[in-house]
């Protein structure tokens, strides 16, 4: 079982994390959610992959591949693994709304590369963790 942690931004002294999450709160057009309502990590569903945006952790996602026409018809084929699948953003902020707000590092630290715009709309994910009381 994961231990969720209590509320933190990554890379940011604790005196300055509510400054600093209301900047990031901003920055979406969000208001910024009470303590116990922030959110620690969500899993979603873009383009038939599954991604997971985890503050404080690289963005990462599983495609399942389809089998083909010819061994789906037989009812003995293995299913094909997943492949799995990473982004070099670190997720800051997890903004709820509809849709949800993602905000990473991207065009915020020196050398990050994404496909992911930042922030970018999550949409409606399958599941929510928020932050540890």
């Amino acid at each position: 079982m994961v231990e969720i942690p209590k509320f933190f931004v990554p890379n940011v002294p604790p005196e300055d994390e509510e400054t600093a999450f209301g900047r990031l709160a901003e920055w979406c057009r969000q208001p910024v959610p009470e303590r116990e309502r922030r959110i620690y990590s969500i899993t979603y569903t873009h383009d038939g992959e599954e991604w997971t945006a985890t503050v404080g952790q690289r963005l990462h996602g599983i495609r399942r591949r389809r089998p083909s026409r010819k061994r789906s018809m037989s009812p003995f084929a293995p299913e094909p693994p997943p492949e799995h699948l990473s982004d070099s953003a670190t997720v800051l902020a997890i903004f709820a709304g509809v849709p949800y707000f993602v905000v990473t590092n991207k065009r915020l630290e020196e050398g990050v590369r994404s496909a992911w715009e930042n922030p970018f709309m999550a949409g409606q994910p399958s599941s929510v963790t928020l932050f540890s009381a």
